[in-house]
């Protein structure tokens, strides 16, 4: 190619550019692909997959197979009357030991609009509000996230602003928290971060339970689609995804389902 065709390109691309939206605008939905940059975890990292300590399958009642935008990774559609959706005491007190002062808990998840679904809630016997819980209010397009700190008894509660489609499409959501900071990780934007009450306080007392998709009592479920909930008792500083804009693709990559 000559220099003018090298020319030519060139401003093809800053065109393109000019007018693409920058990771702040609107809705940004994601564009790459899976990939876990933790490979080497530390000897005391340990990651949790919800679903999978489910055993949650096309068997149970009120569950379906479903297209999710992670290969090679199922997906399920899940229905009113979809009820195994809680841990016991006793595996909630070994993910519990391995709970200091970090957590991260990472979600692929498509849910209807104009609902509120719990997506993951730590509940104690005899207490009304959750220990830990995330909650995901497409009425209000905010994702919430209830927690203890050690300074008092109180419930505090962060807020996160979702952008607009986030939510009833499939997303990836990733909620890290270091001690006093919870920052936020939605597709390919970038990350939000909000400044805790308080050191947070992961030490869930004796007959904690876990519940997915919804809170005790049947309350705010989850109506959509889910492929992945993990929790991991690290905090991390980055997306656990690649994305376009961090140019780290070849001419083959495509992008993922997103409806």
């Amino acid at each position: 190619m000559g220099a003018a065709g090298v020319w030519v390109v060139v401003g093809v691309w800053a065109a393109l550019i000019s007018f693409a939206p920058t990771p702040t605008e609107g809705w940004i939905p994601f564009f790459g692909q899976e990939l876990h940059k933790h490979l080497n975890l530390e000897s005391h990292h340990r990651e949790w997959d919800i679903l999978g300590l489910l055993s949650i399958n096309k068997t149970q009642a009120g569950v379906s197979s479903a297209r999710g935008p992670l290969p090679d990774t199922p997906a399920w559609r899940l229905r009113d009357p979809y009820d195994n959706i809680q841990l016991g005491p006793d595996l909630v007190h070994k993910i519990a030991s391995t709970l200091h002062d970090e957590v991260s808990l990472y979600f692929v998840y498509k849910q209807h609009k104009k609902t509120l679904g719990s997506l993951l809630s730590i509940n104690l016997p005899g207490k009304i509000k959750p220990f830990i819980q995330v909650v995901s209010n497409l009425k209000t397009q905010r994702l919430n996230f209830f927690y203890h700190v050690k300074e008092d008894a109180k419930t505090h509660q962060a807020s996160f602003h979702l952008p607009d489609k986030v939510g009833w499409t499939w997303t990836r959501l990733l909620l890290s928290v270091n001690q006093t900071d919870a920052r936020l990780w939605v597709n390919c934007a970038h990350y939000s971060k909000v400044r805790l009450a308080g050191h947070i306080d992961l030490q869930i007392p004796a007959g904690g339970l876990l519940y997915f998709r919804q809170e005790p009592g049947l309350k705010n479920k989850l109506i959509g689609s889910i492929q992945m909930t993990k929790l991991m008792n690290y905090s991390v500083n980055s997306r656990i995804w690649r994305c376009s804009y961090d140019s780290q693709f070849g001419p083959s990559w495509r992008p993922p389902l997103l409806g």
